[in-house]
């Protein structure tokens, strides 16, 4: 069983043998530099599967370490049964890695406003499954009359981009300086794998104002007025000027 998770977070690869009469002869674990695990150590975490053994199956796993799910990695599950003149068969179990990133955004209250959680380092047809919280640990949000959710698509350079709409209803009740969300990806492809932890998503809430620039100059000479205009998250829709008359 393939793994997908975070990078830097914890894996566990498994390797399932069935059609066994009695418990595998050895069973070990090949990493990516062909070196051998055949015991817990150095932050691997190894069980052969033996106490597992159902009569007719046996269930190996390896646990890799944080500081070893950096990249994508692929690993070897070695098995040997005589009973099946298996002798040192290696099958590939892969370890993929991807990661999750977010920019905070300045927002109004008056207004439905979207969140952005990125997910790279995603295989073309591997979408990770996204998950969008109000607070730590809460109850995952739903499409509802507060909330849109988008999980989006993979695109050509693995990136998925999952957009959280928060609608006007809901902007409403929130306050300043700024509010957070959270999200949290699982793989879609191999979803046993773990789930990654939360990332915060924050929007900073800007307040309009508006600043002029008065004008004085000689009588019957050109002037300039400015009008700066803050807070804003997108351009104004309309401005004009008004005349003394």
């Amino acid at each position: 069983t393939n793994s997908e998770v975070l990078s830097g977070t914890s894996a566990i690869l498994y390797c399932v043998v069935t059609g066994l009469t009695k418990i595998l002869e050895s069973v070990s674990w090949e990493k990516p530099d062909g070196s051998s695990i055949t015991a817990s150590g150095n932050g691997f975490e190894f069980d052969d599967g033996s106490t597992n053994f159902d009569g007719s199956s046996q269930t190996t796993a390896l646990t890799i370490p944080t500081d070893q799910t950096i990249d994508d990695m692929t690993y070897k599950c070695v098995l040997q049964s005589n009973e099946h003149d298996v002798l040192g068969r290696k099958i590939d179990v892969h370890s993929k890695v991807f990661r999750m990133s977010s920019t905070p955004k300045f927002v109004t209250l008056s207004v439905e406003q979207t969140l952005t959680c990125t997910i790279s380092e995603v295989d073309l047809n591997g979408e990770v499954v996204v998950t969008w919280r109000e607070t730590s640990d809460g109850t995952p949000l739903i499409n509802d009359d507060n909330y849109g959710i988008e999980q989006g698509t993979v695109n050509a350079n693995g990136i998925q981009d999952s957009v959280l709409t928060i609608k006007a209803a809901k902007m409403s009740t929130l306050s300043g300086p700024s509010f957070t969300y959270k999200c949290s990806a699982r793989s879609g492809q191999y979803p046993t794998s773990a789930e990654s932890t939360e990332l915060d998503v924050v929007a900073n809430v800007t307040t309009f104002d508006v600043e002029v620039t008065n004008s004085e100059v000689l009588s019957g000479t050109s002037a300039i007025l400015y009008c700066v205009v803050t807070g804003l998250t997108k351009i104004l829709e309309s401005v004009s000027w008004e005349k003394p008359d």
